[in-house]
């Protein structure tokens, strides 16, 4: 079957690098062919698809070869890439040799590989930048973002870095160094250094109207993408009141325009041993978001791209109600559902490969939200729970855990999968859209939030709307799947 979400074949998707001109996205990214069980980025390159609409993408190859395991290269990590005044393309990377040590530790340097094309980019073997080790660690000198600085005349790179001698929790920050030709650079102040994270990945800086803005992931405070908003380049930085794009699955994510629109491009992470109770890994399927920005304030919305969500075209029939410890009322465009503790109104749906489209009013309610893949007694499935009292929607499976030895090892005290949680929009009517691939699902909200998350063990049963102690209406649900045209 025609699939949405690429993956390559035999590998996994590492850390986008998106670059944009002429109508095409070029996605480069890293290509983890996890040789051995539990080893994640070993043996790394760049690898490309191009798309110029998300939907149709065309694996290119690879684009930037490693180089030997005595090379500073042996794995070639994240980057940028960027067009300089004569016509040649210049992609940065991270160069990372784990045999390669200052101090006891493994160092990572900057290397760049040039072209006339962009697939077909070669390294430079007497480019290699590395740390100053007196401003910056030498061992967190990664993720190259290189742009033109138009104020200052010059070529700006910006870094995931460690301020020297800063403490291991709390030290990293974004480096800052520049240039005039793109092989000669010279170290600067920290970019920003919020004295808040580890170290903070994949930085990236681009403008929106009037407002600037700073996007970087980590992995401590918070397993996600951040994003900063300024007046100008230089600052000062503001924390939106949702700072991020998607989940904990979706993660180092990067961003390209066209000039009118931008879009996220991230990879959401696969689970150890393909299972729900499986911990997250490092790597996993290309995903692609439309960023919206709201001009009054400058935050950004997470919507559909439109030949994504039209992906799955083909609207399925909708089976009999199956109401469970509820009251409901049919209406003309959906069911009015009521319940004095759990109650649902559910539809079947298809193993895997569909969408659905809702709308869902709250009259009231203690907690309501959306089941999918549950069976008619509730006793398993997947539910995305939206508490508006708390402004909070995530995802949850039941149950949560294998049970252990006593009925009461399930863990009980685990609310919900904490990682998927986002801010949920403050509205009593929410248009919910779910893409369901594979082992992968996707929500949409309100054209405002996204969460993606993988879910291996619950296919096919029902979906719906849910609610506790509360009254709802289901309105416009819509299931379809993807049916391709067979045209002479």
């Amino acid at each position: 079957m025609e699939k949405l979400l690429y993956k390559p074949e035999d590998a996994w998707v590492g850390d986008l690098i998106p670059y944009y001109e002429n109508g095409t996205y070029y996605a480069f990214y890293l290509h983890d062919p996890r040789i051995k069980d539990k080893e994640y980025a070993e043996e790394t390159t760049w690898h490309l698809v191009t798309t110029k609409d998300f939907v149709n993408l065309e694996y290119k190859g690879e684009a930037i070869e490693r180089g030997g395991s005595n090379k500073p290269n042996k794995n070639a990590y994240t980057g940028s890439v960027i067009k300089d005044k004569d016509g040649i393309y210049h992609a940065f990377y991270t160069a990372y040799n784990a045999d390669i040590k200052i101090n006891g530790k493994s160092v990572q340097s900057v290397m760049q590989a040039t072209g006339t094309d962009l697939e077909h980019l070669k390294t430079v073997e007497d480019f290699l930048f590395v740390s100053d080790g007196n401003r910056y660690e030498e061992f967190d000198w990664r993720d190259p973002y290189v742009y033109w600085n138009e104020a200052e005349e010059c070529y700006d790179m910006l870094l995931a870095s460690r301020l020297k001698g800063a403490g291991a929790l709390r030290g990293g920050c974004v480096a800052l160094c520049r240039s005039k030709d793109l092989m000669n650079w010279s170290y600067e102040e920290p970019f920003y250094a919020p004295g808040m994270y580890i170290t903070m990945e994949c930085p990236e800086m681009f403008q929106m109207g009037d407002y600037w803005y700073l996007v970087f992931s980590t992995f401590s405070d918070q397993f996600t993408t951040h994003y900063r908003i300024g007046k100008s380049p230089n600052g000062p930085w503001m924390i939106p009141e949702d700072d991020v794009f998607d989940t904990r699955s979706d993660y180092a994510i990067k961003t390209a325009s066209d000039g009118k629109r931008r879009f996220a491009f991230g990879w959401i992470a696969s689970k150890y041993g393909d299972r729900d109770f499986g911990p997250w890994e490092w790597g996993g399927t290309m995903v692609f978001h439309e960023l919206i920005q709201n001009p009054n304030d400058g935050t950004l919305q997470v919507k559909v791209i439109h030949g994504v969500k039209e992906f799955y075209n083909e609207p399925q029939e909708a089976t009999s109600l199956v109401s469970y410890n509820s009251e409901t009322q049919n209406k003309e465009n959906g069911i009015c559902l009521k319940s004095e503790t759990l109650g649902a109104g559910l539809y079947s749906v298809p193993e895997d490969c569909f969408s659905i489209e809702m709308d869902i009013h709250v009259k009231q309610a203690h907690e309501v939200g959306v089941a999918l893949h549950v069976d008619a007694e509730m006793e398993k499935g997947y539910f995305l729970r939206m508490n508006q009292r708390k402004r909070e929607v995530a995802w949850d499976m039941w149950p949560r855990s294998e049970q252990g030895v006593y009925q009461w090892q399930i863990k009980g005290d685990v609310p919900y999968q904490v990682e998927t949680s986002r801010r949920l929009p403050d509205t009593d009517d929410y248009h919910i859209l779910i893409i369901r691939e594979d082992d992968i699902c996707i929500v949409y909200i309100n054209d405002e939030i996204a969460l993606s998350t993988r879910m291996y063990d619950h296919k096919g049963g029902y979906a719906g709307v849910y609610v506790v102690q509360g009254e709802v209406e289901l309105n416009n649900y819509v299931v379809k799947v993807r049916i391709v045209s067979n045209r002479l």
